[in-house]
C-alpha cells in the first residue's frame, strides 16, 4: 500500500506518506502512480505532459537530485512497515509495529497484502 497526502497552507507545504507491504510491490504502485499522472498531465496539454515527464526523469534519474541528497524532512513524516518476499509476520511483528506507533490501517492493508 502507498498512500501520499501532500498539502499546502499560507505557503507551508505537509507531505505525508504510508508505505507497506513488499519492496517491488511499493515501487510498482508509485510507478503506477506517475504513469497515471503523466497520462492525465498529457490529455489536458502535450507539452506540459513531456515537460512534467523530463522533470520527473531527472527528478529520479540524477543522483545530485534533492530526491536523493537531503537527509531530513521537517514538513514529512514517512510511515512504512516493509516486508521481504515470502516474509510472513510473526505476532511479535505486529506488537513490534504498533509499539512504534505504525497505524492500524498500514498493519491490516499489510496482512491482506501478505495473504494474496
Amino acid at each position: 500500500m502507498v498512500k501520499i497526502i501532500c498539502t499546502e497552507k499560507n505557503g507551508v507545504n505537509k507531505t505525508e506518506v504510508e508505505l507497506s507491504g513488499e519492496m517491488d510491490f511499493i515501487t510498482a504502485q508509485i510507478s503506477y502512480a506517475i504513469a497515471s499522472m503523466y497520462t492525465e498531465i498529457r490529455k489536458q496539454d502535450k507539452n506540459v505532459g513531456e515537460a512534467f515527464r523530463v522533470s520527473m526523469t531527472r527528478a529520479i534519474a540524477s543522483k545530485d537530485s534533492p530526491v536523493w541528497k537531503r537527509t531530513t524532512y521537517d514538513d514529512a513524516t514517512c510511515r512504512a512497515a516493509l516486508v521481504r518476499k515470502g516474509a510472513k509476520l510473526t505476532g511479535d511483528d505486529i506488537a513490534d509495529l504498533l509499539r512504534r506507533g505504525t497505524p492500524k490501517d498500514i498493519i491490516k492493508s499489510l496482512l491482506e497484502e501478505m495473504e494474496a
